[in-house]
């Protein structure tokens, strides 16, 4: 998001319309209509004020006003405040029970390319210096290992593991022949960074969108749409390599795994993550009237195209979780 600012396709102060964050998104990395929707409608209706269609890409900001009659809490707390989508494991950004969750933490990012180091292909820009899925699985393990440790709070719901497994499959796009075993080849559809041309996420690509949240220079997008399908598709492999169910640490800093979600919302992660999400975002937005209440359905039912995607996610559910947190 911040990149799509400093270049100025959503407002340089950070305070955008669901519309502008859709098409910035389709129009900077050709993400297909539905796929950056879901993802912009996701940031609206945790964080944004879907009343007057504003929501804030860091923290609280007097431009984007509480709910009418403050139904969510007197204020609205933009993308940055911790717990209904932003959340913890972060490739860049601190836990918020450990310290800065809103600013790119250079240590973490430091961390990370450790991983790329080890399980990096090899490029224009050295050995090891191209990203690839073995790169992102020791990423994202690392990430819930050190975080599950020192974070006695510590929480990776489904909503948050789709939403981190997703900003790591974001980094790539491109079909990627590599061998995650002794035994097995895969080929994979990755997303969004990677070089249109090229068709590689180099350390200096990744660098450039994290480090300086600008675009590389001579960086192309994606030659065809990027659809939630293929950024899936590395979700679902970074899944079949970490254990680690949708759960929480407990009193005594033991991980728990959450229980899982009544049918049909049981029959895919993806649609458990939609099933959390949406008990994760407040039920009085389900209870609004009139120009208020057509946004929300607006919102919500992008929300749903995009989890029906999911074989046996066949139920819409509106929002029901709690207000003013």
């Amino acid at each position: 998001m911040n990149t799509l600012a400093n270049h100025g396709y959503i407002p340089r102060n950070g305070i955008a319309s669901f519309e502008q964050i859709t098409l910035a998104l389709m129009e900077a990395f050709n993400l297909e209509l539905i796929f950056g929707a879901n993802m912009a409608a996701n940031n609206m209706l945790t964080r944004g004020n879907p009343f007057i269609d504003k929501l804030s890409i860091g923290g609280v900001s007097p431009l984007v006003p509480p709910l009418p009659g403050n139904i969510d809490g007197p204020v609205t707390g933009g993308i940055a405040k911790h717990g209904r989508f932003e959340g913890d494991a972060s490739l860049t950004r601190a836990d918020a029970f450990i310290g800065d969750n809103r600013n790119f933490q250079d240590i973490l990012y430091d961390l990370d390319l450790l991983q790329l180091g080890k399980f990096g292909d090899n490029g224009p820009d050295g050995d090891n210096t191209v990203f690839n899925v073995p790169t992102l699985v020791g990423m994202k393990k690392q990430n819930i290992m050190m975080d599950q440790a020192a974070n006695p709070k510590f929480e990776f719901a489904a909503r948050r593991m789709n939403a981190a497994y997703g900003e790591a499959a974001f980094i790539l796009k491109f079909v990627l022949s590599f061998r995650m075993s002794a035994k097995i080849d895969h080929h994979i559809f990755i997303s969004v960074f990677a070089n249109g041309t090229a068709k590689q996420a180099t350390l200096p690509i990744v660098g450039s969108f994290f480090r300086n949240q600008t675009f590389p220079p001579n960086w192309f997008r994606a030659a065809q749409p990027v659809t939630g399908a293929i950024n899936g598709a590395t979700v679902n492999q970074i899944l079949a390599e970490i254990p680690t169910p949708p759960g929480r640490n407990d009193d005594h800093g033991v991980y728990v795994a959450d229980p899982a979600p009544p049918p049909p919302f049981n029959s895919s992660f993806g649609c458990f993550a939609y099933y959390d999400q949406s008990a994760n975002t407040a039920g009085v937005l389900a209870n609004t009237t009139g120009i208020f209440k057509q946004n929300v359905e607006l919102l919500t039912d992008i929300q749903f195209q995009l989890a029906a995607a999911n074989a046996g996610c066949n139920q819409k559910i509106l929002p029901f979780g709690p207000a003013g947190v």
